[in-house]
C-alpha cells in the first residue's frame, strides 16, 4: 500500500513554504514537503509537451502527478467528445511516464446516469490507466454505476464537499479522496488556515491507515484556507498510527 498526499495545484505564490522562492521553482520546493499533487490547470487547456517535462525533471523519484482530464472532453454536452482531443491530451501527458497517477474525470451536474454508456466507453478508452471518477449529479450513486466502474477498475472519488453528492464506495484497486471544503467559508488566498479541520484530518488519517489500497488524497485551498498545513498534518497523524 502506498499513500500519496498532496494539495490541487501549487502555484499558489502566497504560501509561506515559497517564502523567498522564484514561481519557477515553486514545484521544485513543494516536491520537497509532498509525494504527489493533482494537476488542475489541464482541465482548462493541454498542457505542452515541454512542460509535461519541466514538471517531471523538477520533481525527485516516486513524485507522483494524477491529472485532470480537460473539460472539452468532460463536459461536452452528453460525453460527445472529439476523439482527437483524447488522443491529444493523452499524447501530451506522454511525459510523466514513471510518475504519472490517476486522471481525473470530473463531471458536470447536468451529466445524467442516461448517459452512462457513453461513460463506459470513455473508460473503456483510458482502460490503460488508473481513473478516478467523480460524479456531481446524485442519481449516479446506485448499485449499477458502481458495478461499471469496477468493470472498468475506476474509483468512485470520495469528496468533502458541503453539498456535492458523495459516497465511500470501493470500485477499484485504489482510492481517490479530495477534501474540497466551503469557498462561503474559506477565503483560501491567505495563506493561512482559516478553519481548524483537525478532527477531519485525523479522520481521513484512520481511514488511509486501516486501508489495504493504495490511496491519493488532495486538498483544496478552500478546505482549510492552507492545504500545506492540513497535508503535514494527515502525516503525522499517519505516523502516530504506524507505531502503535
Amino acid at each position: 500500500m502506498q499513500v500519496y498526499l498532496g494539495t490541487m495545484g501549487w502555484s499558489y505564490g502566497f504560501w509561506p513554504i515559497y517564502d523567498n522562492t522564484a514561481s519557477r521553482d515553486y514545484l521544485s520546493r513543494y516536491s520537497e514537503n509532498f509525494n504527489s499533487v493533482e494537476v488542475n490547470s489541464t482541465f482548462y487547456r493541454i498542457p505542452r509537451k515541454s512542460s509535461v517535462e519541466n514538471w517531471r525533471t523538477q520533481t525527485p523519484e516516486g513524485f507522483i502527478f494524477s491529472v485532470k482530464i480537460p473539460q472539452s472532453i468532460s463536459h461536452r454536452s452528453g460525453l460527445n467528445y472529439d476523439p482527437e482531443i483524447l488522443d491529444a491530451f493523452l499524447d501530451h501527458i506522454k511525459p510523466f511516464t514513471g510518475k504519472l497517477g490517476p486522471l481525473l474525470l470530473q463531471l458536470p451536474p447536468r451529466l445524467t446516469p442516461e448517459h452512462s454508456d457513453q461513460l463506459s466507453i470513455l473508460l473503456s478508452q483510458l482502460q490503460d490507466y488508473n481513473v478516478a471518477v467523480e460524479f456531481r449529479q446524485k442519481d449516479w450513486f446506485k448499485p449499477e454505476t458502481y458495478q461499471m466502474l469496477r468493470t472498468h477498475n475506476a474509483a468512485l472519488v470520495y469528496v468533502e464537499h458541503p453539498w456535492q453528492p458523495s459516497e465511500e464506495i470501493e470500485t477499484s484497486d485504489f482510492t481517490y479522496v479530495r477534501l474540497e471544503g466551503d469557498r462561503r467559508k474559506v477565503d483560501g488566498e491567505k495563506g493561512v488556515s482559516e478553519l481548524d479541520r483537525t478532527q477531519d484530518n485525523e479522520r481521513w488519517a484512520k481511514k488511509i491507515h486501516e486501508s489495504e489500497k493504495t490511496t491519493y488524497l488532495y486538498v483544496s485551498k478552500y478546505y482549510s484556507g492552507y492545504p500545506p498545513a492540513d497535508i503535514n498534518q494527515i502525516k503525522a497523524k499517519l505516523e502516530a498510527l504506524k507505531k502503535t
